[in-house]
Order: C-alpha cells, then structure tokens, then sequence
C-alpha cells in the first residue's frame, strides 16, 4: 500500500476513532482479540528508532496501550498509567504505548509529546497492520497480557476508575 493510501486510510479511521471523546463504561467491548487466546506478535520501531516485538516481554505482565497524541481520553489516560509502570515494573509488569498518529514525522513527535507528558514506558510507533490484527476501532483500547502472552483483559476507553480495575487485574497476574 502507498503513502498516500495509507494517509486516507489513516484519515478513515481517524474518523471513525473520534469516538475516543467519549468515556465507555463497558471496558472490553467488541474486541476481535479474545480473552485467554495468545496475543498476536508484531515488530513496531520505539521512537528512539528501535525494533521492539510484543514477544521480547514474554515473562511480563504487559499493559498494551493503543493511543495517540490528539486524543483527549488517551492523554487524560497518561498519569494513571504512568503510576501503574512506576507501581508494578519491579513485579515483572510494563505499560507498552503503541502510537496510531501517522504524521510522517510521528516518531520525533510523540517523543516530544511522551517526554512533555512524563510517560516513562516505553512507546512504539504503530504501522497499519498492528491496529486493525487488535480490531482497534476507539482509543484508547488496551489489552492486559499475561507473562506467557494470553490476553488475560481488554479495556476500551477511558472510563472511572479505570486505575483501580486494572490495578486489581494486573495483581491477579503478577
């Protein structure tokens, strides 16, 4: 697929993602990722550039975040987040931040957003195969995967207490 197929393709789903501006209490909704199957692997550079695979955080609980840096919910999103990487990385757990923006200069900035916003987790930059094999259709979706790579939760939205139910899912798994 071209560039400029992917730009319209990204304007499409940006357009159907705009509903990231509502909260759903409903977390886990609609995924074509299910529940205890094992999460599809992917290669995605990190924003520094770098190769990095799902699979290279097998033996960690791994909080699998699909967000972007226009999204209003996705940065409100970004301090509870933040204290679940600082509360449970010594435990084997990790939030991993995969980025949809699709700006040819994406990478440079959702590094200057993650550093302006203090995400201490380490963010990868999606392609277009890596959303649409996780069906995500909204941001932020998350899908909470075990340490040997089962989906164990999926979280769609950013709703109350979105904190609280995932802390008491990654205890369940750490």
């Amino acid at each position: 697929m071209g560039k400029s197929c992917f730009i319209v393709l990204a304007v499409a789903v940006s357009l159907i993602i705009c509903s990231c501006g509502k909260k759903n209490d409903k977390p886990g909704a609609d995924s074509s990722v299910q529940i205890g199957s094992t999460a599809p692997d992917f290669m995605l550079k990190d924003v520094s550039g770098k190769n990095t695979t799902l699979s290279s955080y097998k033996g960690k609980v791994v909080l699998l975040e699909f967000w972007a840096t226009w999204c209003p919910p996705c940065k409100a999103s970004i301090p509870d987040l933040v204290e679940l990487q600082k509360k449970y990385r010594d435990k084997g757990f990790t939030v991993l931040g995969v980025s949809i923006d699709t700006d040819s200069d994406a990478a440079e900035k959702v590094a200057q957003f993650a550093s302006s916003h203090g995400i201490t987790y380490p963010v990868l930059i999606a392609d277009e195969a890596v959303p649409m094999t996780y069906n995500v259709m909204s941001i932020p979706t998350s899908f909470l995967v075990s340490r040997n790579g089962t989906v164990i939760s999926s979280y769609k939205g950013y709703f109350d207490d979105y904190s609280k139910k995932v802390s008491a899912d990654i205890e369940k798994h750490l």
